[in-house]
């Protein structure tokens, strides 16, 4: 799920300028749940092997009642929670730890799979992630987009590859835009994609 804000007087506002503000006024789980909400009609009529994956801000990960709202989005929708998949950055999850797993361990009671999104740009020590039942990780973008021309790009994106396959845990690789890109990562076994390509 992207969100995007087609606004009348501003024309495209995307999500790093009024998520922030959404936050700080308080209006992000309103903000959110609707989008869900939107989001699970849409992917309703989706074929059924396919999930839709959303990201929670920071302030959603705080709060103790997030899973069980969650839950009911999913009721009224009629969406199965096996086709659900919520992403939480890397830098989220140094906040409150204990927070985090509790989180975590509510989700996937419920059957809905969570991922560490944005790995390798936040905190977190290898440590913290072997405490964290996570489902999937995700290699951002910002390793991807040029790995085919930079090398250290290219060896971060490997590490976390393979980080993810010893630990078991399948790996999603962001910003794939080029056949190039796409091609490199080919050699580092089994992955998923995203990006515009």
């Amino acid at each position: 799920m992207l969100a995007r804000w087609n606004s009348p007087e501003f024309g495209l506002v995307l999500p790093d300028i009024f998520i922030p503000i959404a936050e700080e006024v308080g209006l992000i789980s309103e903000l959110s749940e609707q989008l869900i909400t939107a989001a699970l009609d849409n992917a309703r009529q989706w074929a059924p092997h396919l999930t839709l994956a959303v990201n929670i801000s920071p302030v959603q990960l705080r709060d103790p009642w997030f899973s069980q709202r969650l839950l009911k989005l999913l009721v009224a929708g009629n969406f199965p929670p096996s086709r659900l998949e919520v992403e939480i950055t890397e830098s989220c999850v140094h906040e409150d730890i204990v927070q985090v797993r509790t989180l975590i361990a509510s989700l996937k009671n419920q059957g809905i799979r969570v991922s560490l999104d944005d790995f390798g740009t936040g905190y977190n020590s290898l440590g913290q992630l072997s405490q964290l039942n996570f489902d999937r990780i995700k290699i951002d973008r910002s390793f991807v987009t040029d790995l085919d021309r930079s090398e250290d790009n290219a060896a971060i994106a490997h590490s976390i590859a393979m980080l993810g396959k010893g630990l078991g845990l399948p790996i999603t690789v962001e910003g794939i835009e080029t056949n190039a890109v796409l091609e490199h990562l080919r050699g580092y076994g089994e992955l998923r994609g995203q990006g515009y390509l």
